[in-house]
């Protein structure tokens, strides 16, 4: 049977505490490696900044000393603890402050939000890493704790805050930090704990430090468990919203869609609705458990048409300068392309230019332009768009130009949104 004692715990716990300049060194070229990562937005280049980090001897050592009620190695551990955190802060600081990247990218986000999953994380990692420890040939588990949990990326985005001044990301990242550093020093504290029990060791932990060490737990886990009910919160809204969308807004494009408190932002292409068919949507919120919110209906369309102003509107609420793509075929070389980019020649595009010129070569004198081109939506998913502008002569041949195309969709395969625009 494998051997797992305190003996062997300690032996381990005591050689990461050695403070030498070639440790501060590997963790200083740790954190900058690490802060490359979070700055370009790669995962791999964290995980292997995480890899080299010596920061998890210092944790584990604060909870062998608590574990093992020894004080010389908690205060060891603890000062060391400290000095590297100041390392870590510092070098990160002054990475970002001469970074020539200024954008926040997803990593350093992902990193001032911490919720309940990474106190669960922590603790498992902890007892992970304390089992590690406590066996003669650890094996890769502590790199692989290291990198579950996390403790290099929450002071890189630390050290991002410090140097834009922004408190979010400090109170956040460090908030995730201190729950990472409680936690596995509370698993392996436990785990000690366990193990000199199970050596016959007859311990006697003072009511007052349990009740202390119960105390501070709940305190540090109350915020990150906020945080995970307002994600669990979220999600179940936005899985509710696209129920109703599907269910009762069928017809239309939902160009953008966010919520505000308690209030539902819908930008959308297709029929118009008028008041009270709005009313009707609202009311039927309640269907779907959205009855505290209130709908406000963005239309970018107006009557059956949608004019280039709107659809310019629409590009603006975006954000994205690229969200609309597309090209034009026109029998008026005087017409605006609306604000349109040049579009890609993947094989949905293709598909889209036969049906724009068998439409224009079939209706030449009721057609002024064509659109075509991809939107993308606030989920980043693209959809085929058809916009079409018909001359005084086509107005009254709205039915026939729409039956066409979407004949001509339907034997293209696919199923864009098609719109009729107004040009006066």
């Amino acid at each position: 049977m494998e051997q797992l004692s305190t003996g062997i715990l300690g032996q381990n716990v005591r050689k990461g505490l050695n403070f030498t300049w070639s440790t501060q060194a590997i963790l200083f070229c740790a954190i900058i490696i690490a802060c490359v990562g979070l700055n370009v937005d790669s995962p791999p280049i964290v995980i292997g900044a995480m890899l080299i980090s010596p920061l998890m001897a210092p944790v584990v050592g604060i909870g062998y000393g608590v574990g093992n009620r020894d004080p010389k190695i908690l205060a060891r551990s603890t000062r060391l603890l400290l000095i590297q955190v100041t390392v870590a802060v510092v070098g990160a600081t002054i990475y970002f402050f001469i970074s020539p990247l200024n954008a926040t990218s997803a990593q350093l986000l992902a990193r001032t939000e911490p919720t309940l999953w990474d106190v669960l994380i922590a603790i498992v990692g902890g007892f992970a890493g304390v089992i590690s420890s406590a066996k003669k040939d650890g094996g890769n588990i502590v790199p692989g704790v290291a990198i579950a949990t996390a403790l290099m990326p929450p002071l890189c985005t630390v050290g991002y805050g410090i140097s834009h001044l922004n408190s979010t990301f400090i109170l956040g990242a460090g908030y995730l930090f201190l729950i990472n550093v409680f936690f596995i020093a509370l698993s392996t504290a436990i785990g000690t704990i366990f193990f000199r029990v199970r050596s016959g060791e007859k311990l006697n932990v003072p009511f007052k430090q349990r009740m202390l060490i119960l105390v501070i737990s709940i305190i540090i886990i109350i915020p990150s468990s906020i945080s995970a009910y307002s994600i669990v919160h979220k999600s179940y809204i936005d899985t509710e919203l696209s129920e109703f969308i599907d269910a009762k807004m069928g017809d239309q494009y939902i160009a953008k869609q966010s919520i505000s408190g308690k209030q539902i932002d819908l930008s959308v292409i297709g029929r118009r609705l008028n008041d009270q068919e709005i009313e009707n949507l609202n009311k039927s919120l309640k269907d779907y458990h959205l009855g505290d919110y209130q709908l406000n209906l963005k239309q970018l369309t107006k009557g059956n048409y949608i004019t280039p102003k709107e659809f310019q509107s629409y590009i603006k609420q975006t954000g994205e300068k690229d969200a609309i793509q597309g090209n034009t075929s026109s029998t008026d070389t005087d017409s605006s392309s609306a604000g349109l980019t040049n579009t890609s020649t993947d094989s949905q595009s293709k598909k889209l230019q036969v049906i724009q010129t068998g439409l224009s070569d079939k209706y030449a004198k009721l057609i002024a332009n064509i659109y075509i081109g991809k939107v993308k939506d606030q989920s980043n998913t693209s959809k085929e768009v058809m916009m079409i502008a018909l001359t005084k002569k086509g107005q009254n041949s709205r039915s026939k130009i729409e039956n066409s195309a979407a004949k001509l969709a339907k034997e293209q395969k696919i199923n864009p949104v098609v719109q009729f625009m107004n040009l006066n």
